[in-house]
């Protein structure tokens, strides 16, 4: 009991911020499980179809956690890692209850206490994969196998067949359903079984086989007929996905994998602390001792079983495109426990009566050994790797972890660069990432590209502006960094030091709009209005945006190929059309084609609400060809889909779709 105590507290302790963040096959699993959570529950997932970069995936794992995440929320990353952990627990406790009836107690204990402490154990138990539950499946399965074919050292006669067997069928039909690997899992137990009824070894109630087999075949038979209407999904022809025989030979990849165990581990950062192996030496010596033990005895089915199950999961452990890769360890997991446990009965069966306190002792000593080792480097040192925070998305995780606290009260705007629209994002963008690691769904996010735009939020007030990448705030213009720099950057431990920027500029925004009135002077359209006559801002246009003022940032006079840079202030003083999209155009006279424009739009409009404030900086690149001359600056706004330019409004009357800002010299240097 204490031991499992232990265990739940290595795998709960930061369940949801060690690692702070996702990788890239955990991200993968949850948009499946989304999938899944919005109805299309599937035999086997083709990664194509549902859009994400995967291989093909067995629908149980997902479906089970979709029902999972529905009551825990199904943004909630904790949820999420909660079933894993739930299922690793059970698995530890399996293993205790089945060393410990194939060997002793004693033995029992031994294997628990090598998987509490493990590193890759508890990492693999805390992770939202399917893998997760294939140490819980491997060890049912034996379990089922050893109590229903009698492999006990102890014979049960009194308790009743009828439930184990039809667990076993049970655990052998669904596996089908979690992970290509099962298939070997199916072997062992086929192989078992025909070698205890050919060597007639005593087999209680033999008509109860079939009865295993039935339930097997009726479970199974979906997943088998999905394999044969989509070969290339097939689960058998996945269980060596990636492996190539020219790169890494069976015997090389068999010698590596085993160095993975004793010497040097899995190098990704992903899985493990580069380099560490699965287990310590020691620990290592006595499992190869449990090995060679049960080879010895091997006639002897509790003997034989884990020794087949060991055969069967090598080689899907050991043979991938990376070797050692422990994300194909965790099957192997359980078998390497029975292992170690047969080792430390062999040797207190050898001390005896008289050394028995020295095998508590070194049992005791290993366990705090190892757990020392798993808490400096788990805790300590893996989670500050630079390779780990990149890959789990650390930056990203330690945003949404601040957002869900502060995001409900302060209006925050979401830099975007390239500002795609929330639902038409990349699965795998920075912005898809923050609303899957967020366990708040219902925040009104702004969004701006920041690079050229910026949203001052109800005109101004407090505010926070968010960086989802690294060094973005660097890319702003200089015009809006000048704006930034009004405010500060938030500066916590847990969070990136050029993440969020908190602005509070409603008294600097409304006296530079005051200041556009006499120095911003704006003209109607000439077909609508006097040229002479001078309107100041604000103007309105149509659909309920109202122009402030501008600056343009260079004065002058410009050559044929530069760039004209204008900035301008926008107000939303209502519901805007969506589509709404802003042009800048350079023209030789009012009544011809423009010679230069840019259409374009900084900042998100569905996601602004009334009163708020943008600026966009425009960038109007002049032809090479450009004759010299004086040249107008026009501006206005249209819907996209040829619905129409925005009518600009005095007194709530049409004055034309344009205005005009004054104009620009263009001469040869």
């Amino acid at each position: 009991m204490c031991l499992l105590l232990l265990a739940a507290g290595l795998r709960l302790w930061q369940v949801t911020t060690l690692p702070d963040g996702l990788n890239q096959a955990e991200i993968n699993d949850l948009l499946l499980t989304e999938v899944a959570r919005q109805g299309r529950i599937e035999v086997l997932y083709d990664p194509i179809r549902v859009g994400i970069d995967a291989t093909p995936r067995e629908g149980l794992y997902h479906t089970a956690l979709a029902a999972i995440t529905s009551i825990t929320g199904s943004g909630d990353v904790l949820g999420a890692r909660l079933f894993s952990v739930w299922m690793n627990l059970l698995a530890l406790a399996l293993v205790y209850a089945l060393v410990s009836r194939l060997y002793s107690p004693l033995a029992g204990v031994a294997a628990l206490a090598l998987l509490t402490v493990n590193m890759w154990d508890i990492l693999g138990g805390r992770g939202i994969s399917r893998e997760a539950l294939l140490p819980a499946l491997v060890t049912a399965t034996m379990l089922m196998l050893a109590r229903s074919l009698s492999l006990y050292r102890e014979h049960h006669a009194r308790l009743p067949l009828t439930a184990p067997f039809a667990a076993l069928g049970l655990l052998l039909g669904l596996g089908f359903y979690i992970h290509p690997v099962h298939f070997m899992i199916v072997l062992v137990s086929m192989i078992l079984i025909a070698y205890m009824l050919l060597t007639r070894q005593p087999v209680p109630h033999r008509n109860y086989l079939t009865f295993t087999l039935l339930i097997m075949i009726i479970i199974a038979m979906p997943y088998l007929i999905s394999n044969l209407r989509l070969p290339g999904l097939a689960g058998a022809g996945r269980i060596f996905e990636g492996y190539q025989v020219a790169q890494n030979p069976p015997l090389e990849a068999l010698v590596l994998g085993l160095n993975g165990i004793l010497f040097r581990g899995d190098v990704s950062p992903l899985r493990n602390l580069p380099g560490r192996p699965l287990v310590d030496l020691v620990s290592g010596l006595i499992l190869l001792t449990g090995v060679l033990v049960a080879l010895r005895e091997w006639r002897k089915p509790r003997y034989l079983l884990p020794l087949l199950m060991l055969v069967a999961l090598l080689p899907p452990a050991f043979m991938k495109a990376d070797i050692p890769n422990f994300q194909g360890y965790l099957a192997l997991l359980p078998a390497l426990a029975v292992f170690f446990g047969l080792g430390i009965h062999t040797l207190a069966v050898s001390f005896r009566k008289n050394g028995m306190q020295w095998v508590w002792v070194g049992l005791a000593v290993g366990l705090i050994f190892n757990l020392v080792w798993t808490g400096r480097d788990l805790f300590l040192i893996w989670p500050e790797l630079d390779a780990v925070q990149t890959a789990y998305h650390t930056r990203i995780a330690q945003i949404a972890h601040d957002l869900d606290q502060t995001a409900g009260n302060v209006p925050t705007i979401i830099c975007e660069p390239g500002l795609q629209a929330p639902e038409t994002r990349g699965v795998y963008s920075n912005l898809s990432l923050l609303y899957l690691m967020l366990n708040r769904q219902d925040i009104p996010f702004r969004y701006a590209d920041c690079g050229t735009g910026l949203v001052f939020a109800r005109g101004g007030g407090a505010e926070q502006i968010v960086f989802l990448e690294p060094d973005a705030l660097d890319k702003v213009h200089p015009y809006l960094q000048n704006w930034l720099a009004q405010g500060e950057i938030v500066a916590q431990p847990d969070l990136p030091a050029d993440a969020i920027v908190r602005l509070d500029v409603e008294q600097a925004l409304a006296d530079q709009v005051g200041a556009f009135t006499t120095t911003a002077p704006v003209q109607f359209a000439p077909e609508v209005a006097d040229e002479t006559a001078v309107a100041l801002p604000p103007v309105a246009f149509g659909g309920n945006v109202t122009f402030l003022g501008y600056d343009r940032l260079e004065q002058g006079t410009y050559s044929p190929g530069g760039i004209v840079t204008l900035v301008t202030y926008w107000r939303v003083d209502g519901e805007t059309p969506p589509d709404l999209q802003f042009f800048t155009h350079i023209l030789a006279d009012p009544g011809a084609a423009p010679v230069a424009q840019t259409d374009t739009v900084s900042v998100y409009i569905p996601s602004l609400k009334d009163r708020d404030v943008f600026i966009q900086v425009t960038f109007i690149p002049l032809p090479e060809s450009l004759p010299e001359g004086e040249y107008r600056v026009s501006v206005g706004a249209y819907q996209l889909g040829g619905r129409g330019r925005m009518p600009v409004l005095q007194d709530g009357q049409p004055k034309g779709n344009r205005l005009f800002l004054g104009s620009i010299q263009v001469a040869l240097e």
